[in-house]
């Protein structure tokens, strides 16, 4: 261990250096907001102190039950939504569960505050109506982090994604919402990527930084914790990043996975070298929420791109047959090593020309994939050896 230590930090300390300026959008111009909220913060143990930005830029505060509802506003065209509170997760999400493979499941990677673009896509896609209210049925949805971070309106997509997944439960289905590597670093007190309206937030609710809205005391805080990084759905792995060679030459599992970034989540950026070996992986550009070997682009001499066999092995090792990933921006969905890996992300905007929302899924449907778009069109995502990018 006394070898390997140093080694891992070095490689953590570096790889995440790498990571949060490789393939990474200029930061988003200052937009003119509108109120923001509300943050659920600790109360009584009946209550909660909803903390919210009115339209003139004010703070407001008042309670509300912690089995009561809450209201998002309205932005733009898209309307105003109750969500019913919970009660705190008591324990994590599994880390893996089982799926019949009938099942629709549309996976969705980094959607980054873009909220019009992201309803427009639900919306299109029959995961939604009108009223955001879930109509997907018995389907299951995934959405693979990096909620946090570009846009302006990460919140709002925040509590969109809590109230569908009780709807989604209710009706027979399902949401995953996994972490990604800008809900790490948010939480971790990185705020490089955030959008300039949060910081200012921040200061009008009376609170010394952005991440305090998130503590694991809050209600979304303490909802993000409990969400997995790496989720084994059927035979299927879904992630932020993906799995390299190093992290399965160290045995993790899916639960160590889990676990690591878990651990990693309070402890702030500047205090990464407290983590043990095996956190400074998971944390670094070889863990789950950064890694990019799958991708050409991203390949660099002491971050080399993948060759087949070690995707084989990752397969192998984790009992799967593909593994879905965003958080490397791609064109289109695009399938790699002969459909043994799918690049998800698009990252969502509008055409420069038309306007036109820009953002794709994947849809697996009556044993068919599809690559899926805002504009409701769905195309054959071809996974045999014609769409190898993996040689």
């Amino acid at each position: 261990m006394g070898v390997i230590r140093p080694l891992l930090v070095a490689l953590a300390v570096a790889g995440t250096a790498f990571a949060t300026a490789a393939q990474e959008p200029e930061q988003p111009a200052p937009v003119t907001a509108a109120g923001d909220g509300p943050y659920l913060l600790p109360g009584t143990t009946r209550d909660w102190r909803a903390l919210s930005v009115s339209d003139d830029l004010n703070p407001h505060e008042h309670r509300v039950s912690r089995t009561g509802r809450i209201t998002v506003r309205a932005v733009g065209d898209i309307p105003a939504f109750e969500v019913p509170l919970r009660a705190r997760v008591q324990a994590p999400a599994p880390d893996e569960l089982p799926l019949d493979p009938a099942t629709r499941l549309l996976v969705l990677a980094d959607t980054h505050g873009e909220y019009d673009i992201v309803v427009e896509f639900l919306r299109r896609q029959g995961v939604i109506d009108a009223n955001l209210n879930w109509t997907f049925g018995g389907g299951q949805m995934v959405v693979t982090g990096d909620i946090f971070d570009r846009g302006a309106y990460q919140l709002e997509i925040l509590w969109l994604l809590y109230k569908l997944e009780s709807e989604a439960r209710a009706a027979g289905g399902a949401l995953h919402v996994l972490l990604g590597n800008h809900e790490n670093i948010v939480l971790r007190n990185d705020l490089r990527y955030l959008h300039p309206r949060y910081p200012e937030v921040a200061r009008i609710l009376g609170v010394e930084t952005y991440p305090d809205l998130f503590t694991a005391e809050t209600l979304l805080g303490d909802w993000l914790r409990s969400r997995p990084a790496v989720l084994k759905l059927g035979d299927l792995l879904l992630l932020h990043g993906g799995i390299s060679p190093q992290v399965v030459d160290r045995g993790l599992s899916i639960r160590d996975l889990n676990a690591g970034v878990r651990r990693s989540l309070d402890t702030p950026v500047a205090r990464r070298t407290e983590l043990d070996a095996d956190a400074f992986l998971i944390a670094g550009t070889f863990g789950p929420l950064w890694f990019r070997g799958y991708f050409p682009q991203a390949a660099e001499p002491d971050r080399p791109y993948m060759p087949r066999a070690e995707v084989d092995r990752s397969l192998t090792f984790y009992g799967v047959s593909r593994i879905l990933v965003g958080h490397t921006a791609m064109d289109q969905v695009t399938p790699l090593y002969d459909g043994r890996v799918i690049a998800v992300q698009v990252y969502p905007h509008r055409d420069a020309l038309t306007g036109a929302p820009v953002l794709e899924g994947t849809l697996r449907e009556q044993g068919r994939w599809f690559r899926v778009n805002a504009r409701g069109e769905r195309f054959v995502l071809p996974l045999g050896p014609s769409s190898n990018a993996g040689d």
